[in-house]
């Protein structure tokens, strides 16, 4: 058998059913992206003593819970059809390569963590990546100061990962290999065995959460002072009007939500990177 158990090669095996629901994500986004623009036309137009806005407003959320129901629905019938195979895969190639079964076990469990990846945080990141494209295109529609603003902030959340890319793989290479001693420790080890394997997981763990700890604070004072400089910007542009205030700080607020999000699923993908390698190892 083909060891292939990377994302690469499990998106490649069941491509038709992954595109089909990151064509519906698309619809659900591309919706999702438009609503801060018509609340705040739905605000100037009730001001103005008129409906138009609020019936956009209106069709606009209907047709995203119609598409997003949908969707949620397609995705759970999908992704619990793709484990079910690359699980099945994995357990035969492990047996070929003579891993012992306390190995296997982990091994089997760690592939839910690839396929979750697509059903679950690749979708997350996807739809955070569509809403900091669209909240940063917006907001250069509204003053390129604002643009400007969400480029460096963007900056410097991509160093802030990018120098702890290292120590999180190596936090998640240790952790597994703990994990993959853990049916042979609880089955055959005395009780103090126990309690020091349980012990290294934990100590693996705080580490990692140590690590997105110290970054998710410097990422929220970085995206802190854009929403304050987003603030003062809005404020003393020209003809500021009610709705167009309201619309500039929705549309920073949602690029701060979406790069809160992005660092999560760079870290899910480090992680991902070594289970793949682990998988696949002969």
């Amino acid at each position: 058998m083909t060891a292939t158990f990377s994302l690469r090669h499990i998106f490649r095996r069941f491509k038709g059913k992954i595109v089909i629901t990151f064509a519906l994500l698309l619809l659900e986004n591309l919706v999702a992206v438009l609503q801060p623009l018509v609340i705040g036309i739905a605000i100037n137009d009730l001001l103005a003593q008129s409906l138009r806005g609020t019936t956009f407003f209106v069709v606009l959320y209907v047709s995203g819970l119609v598409i997003g129901v949908g969707r949620r629905m397609y995705d759970t019938r999908a992704y619990t059809s793709v484990y079910t195979a690359v699980a099945s895969d994995t357990v035969e190639h492990q047996r070929e390569q003579g891993v012992s079964t306390s190995a296997i076990v982990t091994r089997s469990n760690l592939v839910r963590e690839l396929v979750d990846f697509f059903e679950h945080d690749l979708p997350q990141g996807f739809t955070s990546t569509i809403g900091v494209l669209g909240a940063t295109v917006m907001l250069a529609v509204f003053d390129w100061r604002l643009f400007a603003g969400c480029l460096v902030a963007m900056g410097v959340i991509y160093l802030i990962y990018r120098l702890s890319e290292k120590r999180i793989f190596r936090f998640n290479q240790h952790l597994n290999d703990e994990l993959e001693q853990q049916v042979d420790v609880i089955t055959q080890s005395p009780r103090p065995s126990v309690f020091a394997h349980f012990k290294n997981l934990a100590r693996w763990r705080i580490k990692l959460s140590d690590t997105e700890s110290v970054n998710f604070g410097l990422i929220d004072l970085a995206l802190f002072a854009l929403v304050i400089f987003a603030l003062f910007v809005s404020v003393q542009g020209a003809n500021p009007t009610p709705g167009g205030i309201f619309s500039v700080l929705a549309y920073v607020l949602e690029f701060a939500e979406g790069v809160y999000v992005l660092p999560i699923i760079f870290q899910q993908m480090i992680r991902l990177r070594e289970i793949s390698q682990r998988i696949q190892a002969t």
